[in-house]
Parts: C-alpha cells; structure tokens; sequence
C-alpha cells in the first residue's frame, strides 16, 4: 500500500507540472507535431524498461490476450484526446484549461451509470453541481461584468476550451478500459502501447503534409522542454496505473486533483496568466471530483 501511495504523491508532482511544460511545446508550433514529439519521447523512455522487465520475467507478456485489446481501444480514445488537449494548452491558458480537465469525472460518472456501474445519488448530484459552479468561476476575471462572465456558455468559448472538454471526455472513457485491466496488465508495457496510437497517427498526418520534419525542428529548439515534459507526463501516468493496483479509482482520481494548484501557480510564475480569480473555481472543481467519486 506504501508504494502505492508514493506512486500516487508521484503522480500529482508530474501531473502538475506536465501542464505548463506541454504549454511551452506548443506554443506558437504545430499542435500535432508537438503531439507526436512529446508522446513519442514518452514511449521511447518506455522502451529499454520494458526490455529488461520482459527479459527477467519469462511471463511479462502471458496474459497479452486478456489485456491487448481493451488497450487497442483505450489507445485509439486516447490519440484524439491526446492531440486536442496538446492543441487546447498551446492556445488557451493552464490555469484556466487545468481545472477545466475536473469535467472527466462529470463525463465518467455519467458514464458509469449508463454502463450501470454506478446509481444515481445524491453525493454525486452535489458534485455535479460543484463542478458546474467551478467551471462557471472560472469565467470570473478582475473589471470583468460579472454577469456576462457567469454565463456557462462563455466556457466553450474561451480559447482551448473545447479541446480540453473532449480531452476529458476521452479521458473518461479511457478510463473505465483502464481500470478493467489494470491488475492484469503490465504498467510500463500497457502505458507503451496505449501511448503509441497517438504518435503514429500524428506522424502519419505530418507524413502525407509532407511536414515531418517539423517534429525534429522543434525537438532542436525546444529540447528540455519536450524531454522533461515527456518524464513528467509518462511518468504520471505509469504512476497512475502503479497506483490503482492497491488504491480505489475513487481515491487516485480526486487525490490526483491536487496538482490542479501546481499548474495554476506554474500558470501563473511562467507564463503571467491572472491567477488570482482561479483558486477558487479551481478548489470547487477538485472537491466536486471527489464528490462524483464518492463510494460512501
């Protein structure tokens, strides 16, 4: 369980600074070379750990039958997700997009009850609620008219705003495969394969562009960043699937939720964003996210 928790801890310090570091990737380049870039420095760090993990268990791969095509599935979800929510952080803010991603429990709560996993209650009505207010906030910003800012629509037009809805959504969905597998799937393999869609499908874009070239052009100018990003959000999600072999998603999820303040305040110290109206909407989202995942 202690390993759990530390992967956990883990999870939240890379969640919370993936966000911004894949905002200064993109920014000002190609959403889907940036995509491709980071994505696929993640798989290739995961490539010698899962060399020597299968070269030291004869049974690494035994159970591939069981797990391959729920992560077919999960990773073809993820592809789409993944290139939206690298174009959304290239062009709207992180500390407004951050809390927005809280919606992929909305998103997986409502799921859940039409694939009747779950009931209608209401702990989760209450999170609902919560999570619409904090989206709703969020729209708040200093001399701004508070009436036209409190209007819900206004959310979809904010710049990466869509993006960042069917990121979650994606996400959601992903999840609910994630969590059917997790105790049977090896974690650094599974976090490969399910990662690799989004990198093939994006080099195959840039391919017939005949703009392929792009992905080494922003490796040469923005190495650290792609490569660190790559760690932070890899590693977050390796850390994610360590975590739920002991832990309950609807304890990782909402834990997790805390590197929500992280990206806020990086929002804020890299990239000047006004923060100083986000906090609030941002706590909002977090406690409604535990309240969606709340088992009683």
């Amino acid at each position: 369980m202690s390993f759990s928790i530390i992967a956990l801890v883990l999870r939240i310090i890379g969640l919370g600074f993936e966000r911004p570091l894949v905002k200064a990737l993109g920014q000002g380049r190609s959403s889907i070379a940036a995509t491709t870039l980071y994505f696929g420095i993640g798989i290739l760090l995961l490539l010698p750990v899962i060399i020597w993990q299968a070269s030291t268990n004869p049974l690494y791969f035994a159970d591939i039958h069981i797990w391959i095509l729920p992560c077919v599935a999960s990773g073809l979800i993820y592809a789409l997700s993944f290139h939206t929510y690298v174009y959304a952080m290239s062009v709207g803010e992180v500390s407004y997009l951050t809390p927005l991603y809280a919606t992929a429990f909305l998103f997986l709560y409502l799921l859940d009850i039409v694939f009747g996993t779950a009931t209608f209650g209401l702990v989760p009505l209450g999170g609902i609620l919560v999570v619409m207010l904090g989206v709703v906030l969020l729209n708040l910003k200093p001399g701004a008219d508070w009436h036209k800012s409190l209007n819900p629509l206004l959310v979809v037009r904010q710049p990466g705003a869509w993006g960042m809805l069917v990121y979650a959504f994606g996400l959601a969905t992903g999840r609910l495969i994630d969590k059917s597998v997790a105790n049977i799937a090896p974690p650094v393999a599974y976090a490969f394969l399910d990662n690799l869609p989004a990198v093939l499908i994006g080099a195959a874009i840039l391919l017939f562009r005949g703009r392929l070239s792009d992905v080494m052009s922003l490796h040469r100018e923005r190495t650290k960043i792609a490569w660190v990003g790559a760690v932070s959000g890899m590693g977050a999600y390796v850390m994610l699937l360590l975590a739920l072999r002991d832990l309950k998603p609807s304890v990782v999820e909402p834990v997790t939720q805390l590197s929500v303040f992280i990206a806020v305040g990086m929002g804020g110290l890299w990239f000047g964003e006004q923060t100083r109206t986000r906090w609030l909407p941002s706590l909002l989202l977090v406690i409604g996210a535990a309240l969606l995942l709340w088992k009683g």
